[in-house]
């Protein structure tokens, strides 16, 4: 990651360019200092972010970046995976 954690903002700053704080869409799931609810965010301004880059390539204005909105919805897939393993393992624990 290329953000510390501890920075004043930093959650505001990774919501608004995830990739200066993040180097991949993965680093996201993977990170332990951020809730999931936080994580769904990043990477959904993320995924709105490639798709901007992808519009811009259809209309000729590519600026050099490569999107990378297949690797965006891989992770938003995995932490969909995560939370509802995460929301069944709940449901079981309070139904005991």
């Amino acid at each position: 990651m290329r953000t510390h954690m501890h920075e004043p903002n930093y959650l505001d700053t990774a919501k608004l360019n995830p990739a200066r704080a993040f180097k991949t869409p993965m680093d996201v799931v993977e990170t332990d200092d951020i809730d999931q609810a936080a994580k769904l965010a990043i990477l959904k301004a993320w995924e709105a972010d490639e798709r901007a880059l992808l519009r811009a390539e259809d209309e000729g204005m590519g600026g050099g970046e490569h999107p990378h909105l297949h690797k965006v919805q891989m992770a938003l897939a995995q932490l969909s995976e995560e939370l509802c393993s995460t929301d069944a393992t709940e449901r079981i624990r309070r139904a005991s």
